[in-house]
């Protein structure tokens, strides 16, 4: 979502955002850790190095920060999540989400330690990130699910694998639409063809290089087949691409100068989730989120506008 195209405001303009108070809660349910991202102007390659133009703390991983611009926008949210250590960094970090109004379901144990991840960007929108492998990722398949029976939607990353699928269940017995981000292709239709098919919105986002042999529209199309009632298919600095019923909607991308595309696609889910919150047409809900996920590129972190903002952004 970066730096070409200008977005047509029709759909957008005619909409207005809603009150809290007329919001459901939205469980968000995937892994949450501590990490810290280091921008640089252009990547540098291999055995080579860059000079750091910016550091910047963050908590991801896509489910927290869908969460967190959630509750910056005013919508109740609960994260579930996996367990986290009893040291400085799990303590910051619950501290940070409570400061920020998300709700949590998440397990302090001393035995573990919080993992931290390190994120390099550039002004390409170019993100490699470093994880630590550690067995608190095996704490999901042990979180308290019983938050998702009374949620207004439940949004959950595919690849956490096992334990998104006894999300996506508990939600399923309780009628709760879910909100799946996946990495759909139709190279290997099969792959994450059960979860896709459980679901109720599906994002799937297209890289760069797939955009020479995956069509956008086909995909949708492939997806909403599959069971969903709407597809979201997200496609950098070319915009995003929608499909209900009827034609696949393009949407591009607001231009803005690129400093920062990490958390670009969790952006579009909290705007997308948003949007069907509150009832609005998938023309309106696409053109909110893919202008919501251009803006966020603008700035390190999380998007810092208000909903009223980006509605009226560009407009």
């Amino acid at each position: 979502m970066t730096q070409s195209q200008s977005i047509a405001a029709s759909a957008v303009s005619e909409i207005t955002p809603a009150g809290a108070d007329s919001q459901g809660v939205v469980v968000c349910f995937g892994y949450v850790n501590p990490g810290l991202i280091f921008s640089v102007d252009k990547y540098p390659a291999a055995n080579a190095g860059a000079y750091v133009s910016h550091k910047q703390p963050f908590i991801g991983a896509d489910c927290t920060m869908a969460a967190r611009t959630l509750a910056r926008w005013g919508v109740p949210t609960h994260l579930i999540g996996n367990a986290l250590g009893a040291d400085a960094a799990g303590r910051t970090t619950l501290e940070q989400l409570q400061a920020e109004h998300v709700r949590t379901h998440i397990a302090v144990r001393p035995n573990l330690r919080t993992p931290e991840e390190v994120d390099v960007i550039d002004r390409a929108g170019t993100r490699t990130f470093f994880v630590e492998s550690t067995p608190v990722w095996n704490t999901l398949m042990e979180a308290d699910l019983s938050a998702i029976e009374h949620a207004a939607m439940l949004y959950v990353d595919w690849y956490v694998g096992e334990p998104a699928h006894l999300a996506v269940a508990r939600a399923r017995l309780h009628h709760v639409p879910v909100f799946l981000n996946v990495e759909y292709s139709l190279r290997e239709p099969q792959k994450y063809f059960e979860m896709v098919s459980q679901a109720t919105y599906v994002q799937s986002p297209l890289s760069d290089s797939a955009e020479f042999y995956e069509d956008p529209c086909a995909l949708a199309q492939a997806i909403c087949a599959a069971g969903p009632k709407m597809a979201f298919v997200t496609q950098g600095r070319h915009g995003a691409l929608a499909l209900q019923d009827g034609p696949c909607i393009q949407v591009p991308a607001t231009p803005v100068d690129v400093l920062d595309a990490q958390g670009a696609g969790a952006t579009f889910s909290a705007a997308a989730m948003y949007g069907l919150l509150q009832g609005w047409s998938v023309e309106a809900v696409a053109e909110f989120a893919t202008r919501a996920a251009s803006l966020k590129c603008a700035k390190f972190g999380l998007i810092d506008l208000t909903v009223e903002q980006v509605l009226g952004e560009g407009g």
